[in-house]
């Protein structure tokens, strides 16, 4: 058994050692006169005529990979002695086809090119004809120490050894023998896809101009996982670790997921910027979204399975995986990278749910009853817009009314040392996104200020929010006062309101002010203390704001379409007045719109 292979190390790739020489089959064809009788004959010839070997004989005859072992093709064999099998699991391999035997045993001893055991044999890794890799030194192969070695054959060397290399399934091998998890196994098979492996055929003549093949080799690959989970689960060289939902956790993932991508046959959206009041259903465009005829159903079910695999794969490299493959010996932080590019944190959940741990060739599977990855990290993230723009055809489309210019600030974190006050109203959740550790700039959009200056101009704004699952959101716009950049500006207050266009899970253009009718922690006035149709924000002149405009939940999925839902904000203000204008701040300026998924929402409200 090769345990704990799989910590903290790349596997070598075999193009091997100076001591273990490559040889063309050219050099053996010529045997010395002292050389042993031996050498004069084929593999297959010393194999069959060995009193040791009869058991590894058998096998070969029965398969008949013999004829290989007797062809001129150069090859070195590890022969497992009689008295190393195992009753059960010779007789295993009896009782199965040809195709076993080679794969998991005949391949599994046998490799190309001459590689001799001498005292000058440093560690090495043989990669035999099944693509598995063993290690092999002067002292054992894969593990097990030698009966002889060194024999020769005019087709090759043989060493025998006193164990069975054991033959593990990689990855993707493995997912045809998934037992309990028929789901995971059912979803990825249907994916499977047959190709010509134009390297391992043997070409043949040209006819009409298309090559043709004496000997076609097929192979397997699979999109999903390549497309999806971003791993090459067939690769021997690579090592991971798989994350096997039983046919339980996936259920529970699926019912969990799949209420996020509700669709609706048809998806309308409304264009706000075609008027500057309350647009109504007529004033609706339909949306060009991504094959809206097709059945929804079949595109929730889809979405809801791609979630699931999306982040199952994760590999050795990556310091905070290492808990996934057993390691627990250092200090490692509880988050795991998936190879989908994920940073998923929580990873004790992961072990605690383990039910199952299975060694492959290229890695270990987890088999697990709970798919215990946080939603906001997975199929229901954050959603982040910081700027009112939409893409047509790849170009950018300023979605403003009232003003020709949009202008992006990018101040620097230097600029700001010692005014933390400016930022203290944005909770933690929130840093995050307005204050990314990776940047070196806080970052806002404003109106250009030459758009509006000495005017009665009323700057909106208007935000698509691209994307947006059929969920329950909190949503934050976060304002910025003009003393972000010049920190001697006049104070001066906002006062804003907000309005949200959505569909309906009829199709039906709706329009709602916000917040609707949920309660808001910030400074909320209005115009006759009761109606929250004429709610404004004011916030905390001076200080970047984030304004709660409550909770809202979508009853259809956006996610992949041209359609989407919009956000305008306004001034509730107007400037006719050069008092108004000395008053109230004028030019909006926005670091972004936040809607943050109520599960993540309430996590942090539980963690303030």
């Amino acid at each position: 058994m090769k345990k704990n292979r799989y910590i903290g190390i790349t596997m070598l790739a075999a193009t091997l050692l100076a001591a273990a020489s490559c040889t063309d089959y050219d050099d053996y064809n010529s045997v010395p006169e002292d050389a042993l009788p031996a050498a004069n004959k084929t593999l297959w010839e010393n194999i069959s005529n060995d009193p040791q070997l009869t058991k590894f004989a058998a096998l070969a005859s029965q398969s008949k990979f013999s004829e290989a072992l007797n062809s001129p093709r150069f090859y070195t064999v590890w022969a497992p002695v009689d008295a190393a099998f195992d009753d059960s699991e010779y007789n295993r391999l009896k009782a199965s086809d040809s195709a076993t035997i080679v794969k998991q045993f005949m391949q599994q001893h046998v490799t190309e090119y001459n590689y001799p055991v001498s005292s000058a044999l440093d560690d090495a890794t043989i990669i035999t004809l099944n693509a598995k890799h063993h290690p092999f030194n002067q002292a054992s192969f894969d593990g097990f120490t030698y009966d002889t070695v060194n024999l020769p054959a005019t087709n090759g060397v043989m060493h025998k050894i006193n164990g069975l290399s054991e033959f593990y399934y990689n990855l993707y091998e493995n997912i045809d023998n998934l037992k309990g998890c028929d789901s995971l196994k059912n979803y990825i098979q249907r994916y499977d896809e047959f190709y010509l492996d134009v390297n391992a055929s043997v070409i043949g003549p040209l006819v009409d101009g298309k090559q043709t093949y004496l000997d076609s080799v097929l192979k397997k690959r699979n999109n999903v996982i390549r497309s999806i989970m971003r791993a090459d689960l067939e690769d021997e060289d690579s090592t991971y670790a798989m994350l096997v939902p039983n046919d339980k956790a996936w259920n529970d993932a699926y019912a969990r997921i799949s209420p996020c991508y509700n669709y609706i046959p048809k998806m309308d959206y409304m264009d706000l910027l075609k008027k500057t009041t309350v647009a109504s259903s007529t004033n609706a465009t339909t949306a060009k979204a991504d094959k809206a005829a097709e059945a929804s159903d079949e595109l929730q079910d889809s979405l809801a399975c791609r979630n699931i695999v999306q982040n199952l794969v994760f590999s050795n490299w990556h310091q905070g995986n290492l808990p996934l493959f057993g390691d627990y010996s250092a200090v490692v932080p509880d988050s795991a990278y998936s190879t989908s590019g994920r940073f998923l944190t929580d990873i004790q959940n992961v072990l605690i749910h383990t039910v199952a741990t299975n060694e492959m060739s290229n890695g270990i599977t987890r088999i697990i009853d709970s798919l215990t990855f946080r939603p906001w990290q997975t199929y229901n993230p954050t959603i982040v817009v910081t700027r009112p723009v939409k893409y047509v055809d790849g170009r950018e489309t300023q979605t403003t009314l009232k003003v020709n210019k949009l202008t992006t600030h990018n101040i620097p974190y230097e600029n700001l040392v010692g005014r933390d006050s400016l930022f203290s109203k944005i909770p933690r959740m929130l840093r995050q996104y307005v204050l990314p550790s990776k940047s070196r700039f806080f970052s806002y959009v404003a109106v250009d200020s030459t758009d509006i200056d000495g005017t009665t101009g009323k700057p909106e704004f208007c935000f698509p929010l691209e994307n947006v699952r059929s969920t329950t959101y909190h949503i934050y716009v976060v304002t910025v006062p003009a003393q972000v950049e010049k920190h001697d500006a006049d104070v001066k207050p906002y006062y804003l309101r907000f309005y949200l266009s959505w569909t309906d899970a009829a199709n039906k253009q709706q329009y709602t002010v916000l917040p609707n009718g949920a309660k808001s922690s910030q400074e909320i006035t209005t115009d006759n203390g009761e109606s929250t149709a004429t709610v404004t924000y004011v916030g905390d002149p001076g200080r970047v704001n984030v304004l709660d405009l409550g909770e809202f939940t979508f009853p259809a999925c956006y996610y992949g379409l041209d359609a989407y839902p919009s956000l305008m904000m306004m001034h509730t203000k107007t400037y006719t007045s050069s008092a108004n204008r000395k008053k109230y701040d004028q030019q909006m300026r926005v670091a972004g719109v936040y809607l943050i998924p109520k599960e993540y929402n309430d996590y942090w409200a539980n963690k303030e």
